[in-house]
């Protein structure tokens, strides 16, 4: 195993994404506990990269001025100054393998599914996982340049004063202090990836009947899933929490949950590292692939007419979440509860 002492992660997106590299960033620090590791990554999905003693530093990198030269020329600057003597691209597609090339490393890793012509740049480092997890299929480059990989954690980012924030802000919204929720997230990148903004409110529906409150939340963009979600639960036990927190304040309401249900989107992700109970629900996407990985905490429940597999992660198919009911969730929301939820 080579002693590297400036490592350059290229990890820029997006928020499931850069959760899914943390492992890898876990095991580099303990395989090379002395390196000065830098981070490339877009700055709004920054808040969830931790500080010393993970990362050293943090480097924004613009993707709207990827295409500028004079932004180009300055960027090379920038890294050349820091000699990295190794780039890891966890990205693998054309604009990270830029990034890798402006960087000056004397040496270019991605792992073994380099696209976008990522390949001419980078040298693939292929495991055993090579079509498993995509958090094993990173860690395995860990393995492959000698270091070994004996858990997988999830170094996140926390923050106490924004902890302090969301709990006022549920007092705002009439939850007595204290009281446990569900957090539930309805949207997701691709509206094929959704489940039935009605089905969240007749779930919610449910759980208000038993004195659990729910908290949506979710981007700006998804306000108007939760303005009928509430409409449908009808109780003001369902609190729209969408577009009103920071990616951080997100964070720490998932932390302070008793449980957490959504469908294969990114705040999904942030639960599953902070091991929080959580209920995935699975259909046009492949959980073998990128699903929450690994832990007693996961339970996942994949649609009856799901075709997708890790060989073919992503299926176009509109009707496929529609087929995971209402109860088949609430029956394991019941099964996972029996067995003890967080209090």
């Amino acid at each position: 195993m080579k002693a590297y002492k400036r490592i350059l992660i290229i990890k820029m997106s997006s928020l499931g994404d850069v959760i899914h590299a943390l492992p890898t960033l876990y095991a580099i620090r303990k395989n090379w506990p002395d390196a000065h590791i830098t981070w490339a990554v877009h700055e709004q999905f920054s808040q969830v990269l931790p500080g010393k003693p993970w990362i050293d530093e943090i480097i924004y990198i613009d993707k709207k001025k990827l295409t500028s030269l004079p932004y180009l020329w300055q960027l090379r600057k920038e890294l050349h100054r820091r000699k990295f003597d190794m780039c890891l691209d966890l990205q693998c597609l054309a604009k990270s393998a830029l990034v890798a090339w402006l960087s000056g490393a004397k040496e270019h890793y991605g792992y073994w599914e380099l696209r976008e012509g990522s390949g001419l740049i980078n040298k693939a480092l292929v495991g055993p996982h090579k079509m498993g997890h995509v958090i094993e299929r990173y860690l395995d480059t860990v393995r492959a340049l000698g270091g070994t990989v004996d858990r997988v954690e999830f170094p996140l980012r926390r923050d106490p004063k924004e902890a302090d924030a969301v709990n006022t802000m549920l007092q705002m919204h009439g939850m007595p202090k204290g009281m446990p929720y569900i957090v539930v997230a309805p949207g997701a990148r691709w509206a094929v990836k959704e489940w039935p903004s009605e089905n969240y409110g007749l779930l919610c529906k449910r759980w208000a009947e038993k004195g659990m409150y729910t908290v949506l939340v979710g981007s700006s963009a998804e306000k108007a899933k939760a303005m009928s979600i509430r409409d449908i639960a009808g109780t003001t036990y369902c609190i729209d929490m969408t577009g009103k927190t920071t990616l951080q304040g997100l964070i720490e309401l998932i932390a302070g949950a008793s449980m957490y249900v959504s469908a294969d989107t990114g705040p999904l992700h942030i639960a599953n590292a902070l091991k929080v109970p959580l209920i995935a629900l699975f259909g046009p996407t492949s959980p073998q692939r990128t699903g929450p990985y690994g832990g007693a905490h996961v339970h996942c429940l994949i649609s009856p007419t799901s075709k997708a597999t890790p060989e073919h992660p992503l299926v176009d198919d509109p009707e496929c979440m529609k087929q995971i009911t209402v109860d088949d969730v609430w029956s394991l929301y019941e099964e996972v509860s029996n067995h003890g939820i967080k209090p």
